[in-house]
């Protein structure tokens, strides 16, 4: 397929910006929606129903990654360019906002709008010029993984390692901001806390190195726990909350659900215990502060990983490479509440601005 003429790309850049305007509505309350059901794709096995018993986790014995800041700045990518959306929520299509400026000749796919099916948007892309997918979203992640024929950048999926993604061809850009600008900003607020809680489903052994030696640095225990189901995540909060001043609501909805979630928010309350979550919505549920990623930070940090597959380099380019920036939200209330101090934080906006 022969690339679009200037004023044809304008035309589909237009477009796209208010398809992205209808499509500005509501979002989940969390960040990875449920997989579509498609029969050329098939689903995982289910998980088994018997749960483990519940067991508060050691600190790991797993190093935690280096942060390594990108060493290149976004530039324009020519080639042509597949984008494609698990379905038009807010949190996907507002990334592809900042980052279709940077491409220069692409085509937006939505899994999600019935048009065709996952093997049949792969093919017509087989069948186009693109030289890389972008995928955003976790079901988006998962067809590319089984039908891409050219080199995939994926974003916006949490549980990366439980649905490996990530192979000589895939490279993803992570979807949570640097623990330690979280974990800075929670200590800018409120000096005197010491003790925060995490609870998450298998596989972040990594992440949990990465908040542990955040917070270890600034004279904060980390007190975590794996969960196995919704259920078993209220019991080990319930557990944890006796220990705790803080909670990192990690977005896992493998161990989540709307109710489990309004316990938590409810008993951490109850208990005076802070709850630091990464989607500014569950601010209106309670929780004290959010620590978002920045959408452009993501569209740069997807461009630079472009760049380097494009000019041949994608052994150099990182399995999951990290974000740089984050945005900090806070609940007035609980701010109020707990007494904290935002003197030294540049607060993003509040609840009362979410809503």
């Amino acid at each position: 397929m022969e690339k679009a003429e200037p004023v044809r790309v304008m035309i589909l850049r237009s477009s796209l910006i208010f398809l992205l305007l209808l499509s500005s509505g509501c979002a989940l309350i969390l960040p990875e929606p449920p997989t579509p059901v498609v029969i050329a794709v098939p689903e995982p096995e289910p998980e088994s129903e018997s749960t483990p018993t519940p067991t508060i986790a050691e600190s790991p014995k797993v190093e935690p990654a280096p942060v390594i800041v990108p060493a290149r700045e976004p530039e324009p990518v020519s080639p042509h360019v597949a984008v494609v959306l698990s379905e038009s929520l807010p949190s996907y299509t507002n990334v592809v906002a900042e980052l279709v400026p940077y491409l220069e000749d692409f085509a937006v796919y939505d899994l999600a709008d019935g048009s065709r099916s996952p093997r049949q948007a792969f093919a017509a892309i087989a069948e186009s010029d693109a030289q890389v997918v972008v995928a955003i979203g976790l079901y988006a992640a998962k067809v590319a993984r089984s039908f891409a024929t050219v080199p995939v950048v994926f974003s916006q999926v949490f549980n990366v390692e439980d649905n490996d993604l990530v192979s000589d061809e895939i490279k993803g850009v992570a979807v949570l901001p640097p623990l330690d600008l979280q974990v800075e900003a929670w200590r800018e607020m409120d000096p005197g806390i010491r003790n925060i809680g995490a609870i998450l489903g298998e596989g972040h052994e990594d992440l949990i190195a990465e908040a542990e030696l955040a917070m270890k640095e600034r004279g904060i225990k980390l007190h975590y726990a794996i969960a196995h189901s919704d259920r078993e995540t209220l019991y080990l909060f319930n557990r944890l909350i006796r220990d705790i001043d803080g909670f990192v609501l990690f977005p896992d909805n493998r161990i989540l659900s709307r109710a489990v979630l309004t316990e938590v928010m409810t008993d951490a309350s109850r208990h005076r215990v802070q709850v630091a979550v990464f989607n500014e919505k569950l601010l209106e549920l309670g929780a004290t502060f959010s620590a978002s990623s920045v959408n452009s930070n993501i569209a740069d940090t997807i461009t630079i990983a472009l760049n380097e597959i494009l000019d041949g380099s994608i052994d150099d380019v990182a399995p999951m490479s990290p974000l740089s920036e984050i945005r900090i939200q806070t609940n007035p209330a609980m701010v109020q509440k707990f007494g904290l101090d935002l003197s030294g934080v540049e607060i993003g906006n509040s609840v009362a601005d979410v809503q």
